[in-house]
């Protein structure tokens, strides 16, 4: 199994989500590549019904780690349980760095997810300067130190280099490749590990043939429909 997941970040309304799911269905029809989207919390509710009955996956892309109580403009897991939610995205570069969400606060996200079964997708990368300096092996030991324990079967990593993502600058394929080696030899569980990081049409087939590359979360380009069905192809044409 190979995964291709679309992250929309804060892009998409809900007549988008609706045209888009029902142009993506008509496009593809994958055999062996599991396909999911994470839309805006708007679009979750509408998200469980466009989806039904299909390929498609959705997941939200950030929780809180409590249930309930005084947190204004979060939403805890018992809220994306009941919305049916197939996956979570925790600790995406841009909610560590923007919203400044520590390896412990996503420790606690993550053990939250699990409480009520809900998938992780954990995110990963190291900076420009942290590459630059040699330091790329040492930012993803410490970046999963706290998880590597309990992330479980089910889970999934996303290794994103900060400085690919949404750059249109993407690493070697060795350096894919090497990166994504070293996040399999940290992890305790047999877990799929993903590439992030201005992944396109362009490079998909590329990326689908790196050794160890189990899929693709995709950022911008997967607002494009038919751009993310390309690569969508490319994953499920290289098993």
């Amino acid at each position: 199994m190979r995964y291709v997941f679309g992250n929309w970040k804060m892009n998409g309304t809900l007549a988008f989500a609706e045209e888009y799911v029902n142009k993506l269905l008509g496009e593809v029809r994958p055999a062996s590549v599991q396909v999911a989207l994470f839309p805006p919390f708007t679009a979750l509710s509408s998200f469980q019904y466009l989806v039904k009955d299909s390929f498609l996956k959705f997941g939200a892309q950030n929780m809180y780690y409590e249930d309930s109580g005084a947190f204004t403009g979060e939403v805890s897991p018992v809220m994306l349980k009941e919305i049916g939610v197939d996956y979570v995205l925790i600790g995406h570069s841009e909610r560590r760095h923007i919203f400044l969400e520590n390896d412990e606060m996503l420790m606690k996200k993550v053990e939250a997810a699990h409480r009520h079964d809900i998938p992780v997708v954990f995110c990963v990368g190291e900076t420009l300067e942290e590459r630059r300096t040699g330091a790329t092996k040492d930012v993803l030991k410490r970046q999963l130190i706290l998880v590597q324990d309990i992330l479980s079967r089910g889970d999934i990593v996303a290794y994103e280099p900060v400085w690919a993502i949404g750059t249109g600058v993407t690493p070697t394929m060795d350096e894919i490749r090497e990166s994504i080696s070293w996040v399999k030899e940290l992890l305790k569980a047999d877990l799929p590990v993903l590439y992030g990081g201005s992944v396109n049409k362009g490079n998909a087939v590329d990326i689908s043939e790196v050794s160890g590359v189990d899929g693709v979360l995709v950022g911008g380009a997967s607002l494009k429909v038919e751009e993310f069905a390309i690569i969508i192809k490319a994953f499920d044409q290289n098993i």
